[in-house]
């Protein structure tokens, strides 16, 4: 079942996406595949027990039900699990996987709250090494080198200005609030760098992964900076 599951998986995910833009497209989706593979096998290497085959599938399934793409009443993960069953996969195996799918996303995160959200959950959440995994790869894929060519891929598909320089960020953005900006495309490409990619970094979970993010978040800085001083010489 191992190899069929993610073959199977694999194919799925390549059809669903393939009308998204650039910014979330199957070479996003093996980008983040491949690291996280990378950060569960360097925690294995720690000593921590990891199910390569869960963390695998979630990777390939992660921007299923993506709310930007995707306006349905039933969640990616019950998209996923409905799937996996179908193919035959064990169904407790098949709600994990569901489970790690609904929990990775930078607006799913802005939501918790581990004071009043149920404690089983807070704890499977702060405890899932295969979902640590998982997000990581993810937030890996959107700072960085490749994360300024997605954030400018989405703002072309958008149609929302790359710098508006009468815009001002919203610092420590809620999650209605990014919501709403998604819905009315009222930022820019720049704010969304100070809005949620350099919080990314401080957000990761994992040893490599926090390694790997402080790169990826300097050179972003960098980047910005270059952006200022062009602006700065254009006007």
């Amino acid at each position: 079942m191992g190899t069929d599951i993610i073959t199977a998986t694999q194919s799925m995910v390549a059809d669903y996406m393939k009308s998204f833009d650039p910014s979330h497209d199957m070479h996003h989706i093996d980008r983040v595949r491949g690291l996280a593979l990378d950060l569960a096998d360097d925690l294995i290497t720690r000593g921590n027990t990891i199910d390569l085959e869960i963390v695998e599938l979630a990777a390939l399934c992660h921007d299923v039900g993506d709310p930007k793409y995707y306006h349905g009443d039933i969640t990616g993960g019950d998209i996923v699990e409905s799937f996996l069953t179908q193919q035959g996969y064990d169904t407790g195996r098949a709600n994990w996987v569901a489970r790690i799918v609904n929990h990775v996303g930078f607006r799913k995160e802005l939501a918790w709250d581990d004071t009043t959200d149920d404690p089983s959950q807070v704890h499977w959440r702060n405890n899932c090494l295969e979902l640590f995994v998982v997000q990581d790869a993810d937030k890996l894929d959107a700072i960085g080198a490749f994360g300024i060519m997605r954030c400018s891929a989405y703002s072309g598909k958008t149609n929302v200005a790359l710098y508006d320089p009468k815009l001002d960020p919203i610092h420590h953005i809620t999650k209605e609030q990014y919501e709403e900006q998604t819905v009315k495309k009222n930022g820019s490409a720049i704010n969304h760098f100070h809005e949620k990619l350099l919080r990314l970094s401080s957000m990761l979970r994992t040893p490599k992964g926090k390694m790997m993010g402080k790169e990826r978040h300097a050179f972003m800085e960098l980047f910005l900076k270059q952006i200022d001083r062009e602006y700065t010489m254009a006007c």
